[in-house]
């Protein structure tokens, strides 16, 4: 058995590619809410009126009416819990696609988190302890909504591109062969093509790296997602439903591989500091003495736990990950000072390096990296 986890990016007004994915007779797809639903459920009241044009919506996936879908695109009506109302496009997306396949003659069945007990622990992770297996020991398709768990009872969700995060959960809690997440885009690359237009795509990954790729910006994944798949060694692929291209993560070296993430919009607070803050992007403490970088809109919040402090504004985060031995990162420092570019090393680990550059000049330096990279070259 394996896991398939349909992106809300290739769901924009149909069902039809998913039965030419289906190469075997039990399977899991976790889906995400169509293409733009959960911001339009974040912004709007949920009115008839809303529901009607989001009945319209998806049940256009299934080119005609369903009572049991409309029914369940009005369960949120008067609904005040706002995490239950934005993931109810991957509840109502579950459903149709169950109802789609039904249609199209496969035995197809769904399952909601909140049925099997799909939950999370008290670190807000979704709970691997549990054992799934009897709510998928038949030989089906079972459809899976992405993007939520639950939390003491009351729907919690789970971030921006959490439906990875329910797929590889499951994969972890199911002992499944292969994760397979279908995004718009064929695979991982060097680095983010509109930063770098040629940009390389990446055949394999370590774990290792798509993780720290993922936590600093890299938004192909899910950064919790690796972790479950990691515990247990299931491959994880990324690829479009074109098929062809795609990229493996797995517990494979990363010979040769090589790629860029960021954070674009991030201050440094330093000082003395009174409690240890939670959800920073990078911190570093040594007695009380402090570094911390976080988003700027979280700069507030985070200069609370410091008794005295200095800031540093107008900051991007840049991670370089893969086969970067010490010659490598050599070459790059090098190149940076050589070009008159500031920096500050945060991290210089075994197999990547994290950089603190000025936000003016980060494409700037990305080129310069990506360049010394893949062309040998020092060109900005």
């Amino acid at each position: 058995m394996k896991i398939l986890k349909l992106g809300g990016s290739i769901l924009k007004n149909t069902f039809s590619f998913v039965p030419k994915l289906l190469d075997e007779k039990k399977l899991v797809i976790v889906v995400s809410a169509p293409f733009g639903l959960t911001d339009e459920l974040l912004k709007n009241d949920i009115n008839d009126v809303f529901l009607g044009n989001m009945y319209e919506k998806i049940s256009g996936f299934l080119g005609g009416d369903s009572d049991e879908l409309r029914k369940r695109v009005y369960e949120i009506r008067g609904e005040e819990n706002i995490e239950k109302i934005i993931s109810h496009g991957e509840r109502c997306t579950s459903l149709a696609l169950k109802i789609f396949l039904e249609r199209k003659g496969f035995n197809a069945e769904e399952r909601l988190p909140e049925n099997i007990g799909l939950t999370l622990n008290m670190e807000e992770q979704i709970d691997l302890s549990v054992s799934l297996k009897d709510s998928f020991n038949e030989e089906k398709i079972y459809i899976v909504p992405g993007f939520y768990a639950m939390y003491n009872g009351e729907v919690k969700t789970l971030g921006r591109g959490g439906s990875d995060y329910t797929a590889t959960a499951l994969a972890y809690m199911l002992d499944v062969k292969e994760v397979i997440l279908y995004k718009d885009v064929s695979s991982l690359f060097s680095c983010d093509p509109k930063m770098v237009k040629n940009s390389v795509p990446i055949t394999k990954i370590s774990y290792e790296i798509a993780e720290i790729l993922s936590y600093f910006g890299a938004k192909i994944i899910h950064s919790q997602a690796i972790l479950p798949a990691k515990l247990k060694n299931i491959p994880v692929r990324i690829t479009g439903i074109k098929g062809g291209k795609y990229t493996l993560i797995s517990k494979e070296l990363d010979f040769g591989v090589f790629s860029m993430s960021f954070l674009e919009n991030e201050v440094l607070i330093s000082g003395t500091i009174e409690k240890i803050p939670r959800n920073v992007k990078y911190l570093d403490v040594f007695q009380n003495k402090a570094n911390v970088v976080v988003e700027r809109e979280k700069i507030e919040e985070i200069k609370s736990y410091f008794s005295e402090f200095s800031v540093v504004e107008d900051l991007s985060l840049l991670v370089i990950g893969g086969d970067i031995d010490i010659g490598k990162k050599l070459l790059i420092l090098n190149a940076l000072y050589f070009h008159n570019h500031n920096f500050f090393v945060l991290k210089d680990g075994n197999n990547f390096l994290i950089l603190l550059v000025k936000r003016e000049r980060l494409k700037q330096i990305i080129h310069i990296i990506h360049n010394i990279l893949y062309t040998k070259e020092e060109i900005v």
